[in-house]
């Protein structure tokens, strides 16, 4: 889903007509035909020298593919934002539903005038490791603040949810940093687009499977899925720094390719 159709459903969710939701997905369609022309635009990247060795070499770096997983792990939290804290917030609360619209506007502003100050200092896999760390930590508190609102007057809960989401951002913000310098930074210069096709995995498995996990979870269970949610970011926080380790080890390790040509077989 295109990031500014979220913004648009608080819209649709109140004026709650078929029409609405019809002009949602036009709207969506549209958005993506618009991102799809820039890229096309975009001038094309001459390819570098190939390396010997065998083709497949992101898939056999187990370190890497242990972040991959545990990024994919920490991508569902994207899915909060725009899944489960809008139907947690038409189904549990008594917040405005145009709330849906203003909890995605606060995070985009956020993201757009934070995220450059929140990568500062994330410049290296260990720091990229800590970053995950701190992420974890919000998610889980921000989880922790969600189902607080279920009962609470509407202003109230309000309040709780617009406070859950800032915190949700600032753990988005650091996760984004850490995704960035420690795929970039572990993928081997010959190699790059290799590790970074595999290290986008992750987040593709995030987006086809977080949605159904988040409705299980905190909108088919409710409260305590919320909190078994947030634990899950945290703990995946706190493994991302040993699995840097693990992947720095191995890179320094790992013996230079200096022969240039074509790649051979696996």
């Amino acid at each position: 889903m295109s990031p500014s159709v979220p913004m648009l459903a608080g819209w649709a969710v109140q004026v709650d007509t078929l029409m609405a939701y019809r002009l949602l997905v036009v709207g969506n369609a549209v958005a993506f035909a618009a991102s799809a022309i820039i890229l096309v635009r975009l001038p094309p990247v001459p390819p570098g020298p190939v390396v010997r060795g065998p083709r497949w070499i992101a898939l056999r770096d187990r370190p890497y593919l242990l972040l991959t997983g545990l990024d994919g792990i920490m991508a569902v939290q994207f899915k909060v934002l725009t899944v489960a804290i809008p139907l947690w917030l038409v189904g549990a609360t008594a917040a405005p539903r145009w709330l849906v619209s203003g909890t995605m506007l606060i995070s985009t502003v956020m993201v757009v005038a934070l995220q450059v100050r929140a990568s500062r200092g994330i410049d290296s896999p260990v720091a990229g490791g800590g970053a995950y760390r701190r992420a974890g930590v919000a998610f889980l508190i921000s989880c922790s603040l969600v189902p607080l609102s279920a009962g609470l007057p509407g202003w109230a809960a309000a309040a709780l949810l617009i406070a859950a989401v800032v915190i949700h951002t600032v753990g988005e913000l650091w996760h984004s940093a850490a995704g960035f310098e420690v795929s970039f930074a572990l993928a081997p210069a010959h190699a790059t687009g290799q590790y970074l096709g595999v290290f986008g995995l992750g987040a593709g498995l995030a987006e086809g499977l977080g949605p159904a996990l988040l409705i299980a979870l905190c909108i088919t269970w409710g409260a305590p899925g919320w909190y078994v949610v947030g634990g899950l970011f945290a703990l995946t926080g706190l493994a991302a720094p040993l699995a840097v380790r693990w992947a720095e080890r191995q890179r320094h390790s790992r013996p230079p390719h200096a022969t240039t040509g074509s790649l051979s077989s696996p």
